[in-house]
């Protein structure tokens, strides 16, 4: 799916502008040429958003239509593929915010929800992809193996809220990878 891979690219997209806006802020102090790039960074979060739901939606179209192998990239893309976007990204904003709540005496601290509210979208959205993909995969192993219903047991329901769980949403991936390419053996 093109829209996962592109909303892949606009997560650090969005890390590398964040990490050039601190930097912006520090050589410009909210010149003019910063107040263009902050515009800039807010419209680039905007596109990442909206990139992101995208992906949802193209997700659930490609689960109807039962495009299995397209949905398994984007699944691993997003979930494994942003591993080190997501450990960046938290050491980033708690290291930034950390520092400006301090520097500021406790004023920005009403602004700490932005960032988390921000990564939690970009969390729930490749959850949203991860559902898809787990539901497409269960309908798969319905079809395709009726007699052996260790599989479908095996990938229980549970996993559909783990994927909206940081980290347990890694672990979940790892857990049906394993069992997706033991059944690709047994087939």
């Amino acid at each position: 799916m093109k829209s996962a891979k592109l909303f892949f690219i606009g997560l650090h997209i969005h890390l590398i502008l964040s990490i050039l806006m601190i930097v912006m802020l520090f050589i410009d102090q909210w010149g003019g040429f910063a107040i263009l790039f902050f515009g800039f960074y807010l419209l680039m979060i905007a596109v990442v958003v909206i990139t992101g739901w995208i992906t949802v939606v193209m997700a659930f179209l490609a689960n109807r239509d039962q495009k299995y192998n397209e949905l398994k990239k984007a699944w691993l893309l997003l979930k494994l593929g942003s591993i080190p976007f997501y450990i960046v990204n938290f050491f980033y904003s708690f290291f930034v915010w950390f520092v400006m709540v301090a520097a500021s005496r406790g004023i920005f601290i009403i602004l700490v929800p932005i960032p988390i509210i921000l990564t939690c979208t970009f969390i729930y959205q490749s959850g949203c992809v991860s559902a898809f993909y787990i539901n497409s995969l269960r309908y798969k192993l319905m079809v395709n193996a009726p007699a052996s219903p260790y599989f479908r047991q095996n990938i229980s329901s549970i996993h559909y809220l783990l994927q909206f769980i940081p980290i347990l949403d890694v672990i979940s991936t790892f857990v049906i990878w394993n069992q997706c390419k033991q059944y690709d053996r047994r087939s």
